[in-house]
């Protein structure tokens, strides 16, 4: 992910869309802009509060920006970030959006099937997955010494539904279509396992 701290983040989401992707829009060399997506995210109030992941927004020294689908621009007037969880809520001056229905996390089950939403590699936007929860309460190191971001997060969801780089940020869904979970991370040394953040945390 290329930062732009001159001309700020440039992210994009779709206001009639709950499962809409942020898009960063770095300058290129010649000074045009080029959209490059780099996360997902999810409106949770139509006044516009924006769920994501901490790390997605982690540059505070960034400014950054929401573009709609229609070209509407919004710049993020507060950023929230969870110093425990890997959770930010953005706000954007807005109405008329469309929230998505918030389920409850509390009541899952080992073995339930969910769909989770996202950005798979940052490329291929909207992509759906399905697969079941593997396992609850799990304890995950999560981010890379490399890039100079690892964090601890306790009592997170297991999923076995894909979850690729992209979908930070993205919902995990039931089957009645709630948002039970927040999208966070995939285990790099094995296959169909990944995790998010259940939903009542926020």
């Amino acid at each position: 992910m290329t930062k732009t701290r001159n001309l700020g983040q440039i992210f994009e989401i779709n206001p009639l869309d709950p499962f809409s992707i942020f898009k960063q829009v770095p300058p290129s060399a010649g000074g045009e802009k080029v959209e490059q997506d780099i996360g997902t995210g999810f409106i949770i109030l139509a006044d516009g509060m924006i769920v994501t992941n901490k790390h997605v927004v982690a540059d505070t020294s960034a400014k950054y920006r929401v573009i709609t689908k229609d070209d509407k621009t919004y710049e993020v007037v507060k950023i929230y970030r969870d110093p425990v969880n890997d959770l930010a809520i953005l706000k954007i001056e807005a109405t008329g959006l469309k929230p998505v229905e918030m389920g409850d996390s509390s009541k899952l089950k080992v073995g339930q099937f969910v769909i989770a939403i996202g950005t798979a590699l940052g490329e291929f936007r909207n992509t759906v997955t399905t697969g079941v929860i593997s396992g609850l309460g799990r304890g995950i190191t999560a981010g890379s010494p490399f890039e100079g971001y690892v964090e601890r997060l306790d009592n997170v969801i297991q999923t076995d539904a894909a979850i690729n780089p992209g979908n930070s940020g993205g919902p995990l869904l039931n089957s009645a279509g709630q948002v039970i979970g927040v999208n966070i991370a995939v285990a790099a040394s094995g296959q169909n396992i990944g995790f998010a953040i259940p939903i009542n945390v926020i």
